[in-house]
């Protein structure tokens, strides 16, 4: 409820910086030249489990711990070496729990602007880290459904592309590709890129390391379905083909599959 018989007279007597900062449902946290505490918000309190009194004076590291605490890492140090404001992502471990937290790491100041110690702003980032995961799983769902390897005979598995190739697909492609030789004991995987409208340089060199993979596995490599643009770009960028088998279209492709296996397409 609003007092509203405050006076300024009140208000004069409250400590509205203080008060603010021990509403955060962050832990704000200020130290010294030589990290003794030397302010510890609410929250920073409920995570650590003690009170300000048991915790003022005392080294932070005693009571949060972090791959960065007591190293050239710590972003706090950082910052009170440097005159500079850092943001970074860690994981802490306070009042017997551990878990993930993005923090910014200020210098302290006095009135005359000497820096006098460091101030750090810690938030709780265990639900956006859960979040991120379950998109990063996601987007790895996805990428396997639109890059799905047929074992179109015995000893021949084939991969049909669709759509823009990144370096991140393509690294899927080179996975998916390896496991299903492995899997199925392929001796021939035809890679069909009919529907890939462009190849870049390094999508092309993802595609000449899974042929070198696949080799290493016991199996060679037809790649079919080049279009003219993309032929013209492989030429132009100087990439070597010469070691690869290529076909113009999967319909060729397949046949030489069959033969590589000793069997004839009718």
């Amino acid at each position: 409820m609003v007092n509203e018989n405050v006076s300024s007279d009140n208000v004069e007597n409250v400590d509205i910086a203080k008060d603010v900062l021990n509403q955060l449902p962050c832990m704000v946290m200020a130290v010294d030249l030589d990290f003794n505490i030397l302010f510890l918000n609410n929250t920073g309190c409920e995570w650590m489990g003690d009170d300000f009194e048991n915790v003022e004076g005392k080294k932070c590291y005693d009571f949060v711990q972090s791959s960065h605490c007591r190293t050239d890492n710590c972003r706090v140090k950082q910052a009170m070496k440097n005159d500079r404001k850092y943001v970074w992502r860690n994981e802490i471990t306070t009042g017997g729990k551990t878990f993930p937290i993005e923090y910014t790491a200020s210098p302290l100041r006095d009135k005359d602007g000497n820096i006098v110690g460091g101030v750090e702003y810690v938030i709780d980032i265990t639900e956006r880290v859960k979040i991120e995961e379950e998109v990063q799983e996601h987007s790895r769902t996805i990428m396997e459904l639109s890059t799905p390897v047929i074992k179109l005979w015995e000893g021949i598995v084939i991969l049909p592309l669709v759509g823009v190739i990144d370096t991140m697909r393509a690294q899927q492609i080179i996975e998916n590709l390896l496991s299903s030789i492995v899997e199925n004991e392929a001796t021939v995987a035809i890679l069909d890129v009919t529907g890939v409208p462009m190849i870049d340089t390094s999508v092309a060199q993802h595609i000449l390391k899974t042929v070198s993979a696949g080799k290493m596995l016991g199996a060679e490599i037809i790649i079919t379905g080049f279009s003219p643009n993309v032929a013209q770009t492989l030429v132009t960028l100087g990439v070597d083909l010469s070691d690869i088998i290529t076909c113009g279209s999967l319909k060729d492709g397949v046949s030489k599959a069959f033969t590589l296996v000793g069997r004839k397409l009718v």
